[in-house]
């Protein structure tokens, strides 16, 4: 087998079936086995274990010439993978004297997709960590290192945009009642004009969860490191209902889940200083959203939290 050909890139096989199913993908899927082989050429890279993958993209654990431990990332054509490298690169510049505290690229290769990065323990994450206050407080501290990193001029989805798009699914259904939909929509007009306010405009994430945040590897300075950005242009304000709707069983655990959803609300914006009640009301907006817009299914991992926030 040839140690630089496509065969030893070998797609995992979970990750097949739910790619099939995704626009283009007889013409895509094959050609990602030959991309990574190219890129590990040009990159001089060697395959260091099994392929991995996330929703989108595939993950190969590498080497690189200098024998230090990488991940090359490939993502298909598909749910503006693209963005992943413009927030990169963005989120890898020093703000002020401090790094963000986003995984920074190591090489990038647009036209294919391909991202070469640092590895972290993919086996650590904050999904895990057991202590669920420490684990809101290090993803608070990531966002208010971004907080500032300014939104490139084109080419990210705006969060205006995305205001129109939502706004006729605010109706009531499900857990969401008339006052509930009519609370949403009463709050577009505010958030409107502070996400059209060009000094409000920065680079979210789009997607700061437990799961997408990740530790070094034993043999690193430790650090919790930001993956997988899925980014837009809005408010900050916007941003921290990835990790208001993940690890639910802590805040159900608590005793009054709806105190302990409110509780992450005031750690973050202790650390970012964005405001409390704008970020509730963010939450509304996206919990009516999937509860009555979307019709979440009461079954669904994320109905309970989006439940909650609907009400506030």
């Amino acid at each position: 087998m040839d140690p630089s050909g496509p065969d030893i890139w070998q797609l995992p096989a979970s990750y097949l079936p739910h790619a099939a199913e995704w626009p283009d993908a007889e013409r895509w899927l094959p050609a990602l086995p030959v991309i990574a082989a190219r890129r590990a050429r040009e990159w001089g890279l060697a395959a260091d274990g099994p392929a991995m993958h996330g929703w989108t993209g595939v993950v190969w654990p590498v080497r690189t010439r200098e024998g230090r431990r990488a991940v090359m990332k490939v993502s298909p054509p598909v749910d503006g993978t693209a963005l992943e490298i413009t927030a990169l690169r963005a989120f890898a510049a020093d703000i002020g004297e401090t790094p963000v505290p986003m995984i920074a690229p190591l090489a990038v290769d647009e036209e294919d997709r391909a991202i070469l990065l640092p590895r972290l323990d993919s086996g650590r994450s904050l999904e895990d960590h057991a202590d669920i206050d420490e684990a809101v407080t290090v993803i608070a501290s990531l966002l208010a290192g971004i907080a500032d990193v300014p939104a490139p001029t084109a080419g990210l989805p705006r969060l205006s945009d995305e205001l129109d798009e939502i706004e006729p699914q605010l109706r009531p259904g499900g857990e969401v009642d008339p006052a509930g939909a009519d609370r949403a929509r009463g709050r577009l007009t505010e958030l409107r004009a502070l996400a059209e306010n060009p000094a409000r405009q920065r680079l979210l994430h789009g997607d700061a969860h437990f799961l997408n945040v990740l530790h070094t590897r034993i043999d690193e300075p430790a650090a919790w490191v930001g993956i997988d950005p899925s980014p837009l242009s809005g408010i900050i304000e916007w941003e921290p209902v990835p990790l208001l709707r993940n690890r639910w069983a802590d805040a159900s655990a608590s005793g009054d889940p709806d105190r302990a959803l409110r509780r992450r609300v005031d750690q973050i914006c202790e650390a970012t200083g964005g405001d409390r009640a704008l970020v509730r009301a963010c939450a509304q907006v996206q919990a009516v959203q999937a509860v009555a817009g979307w019709g979440l299914s009461p079954a669904h991992m994320h109905h309970p939290p989006y439940a909650i926030m609907s009400r506030w």
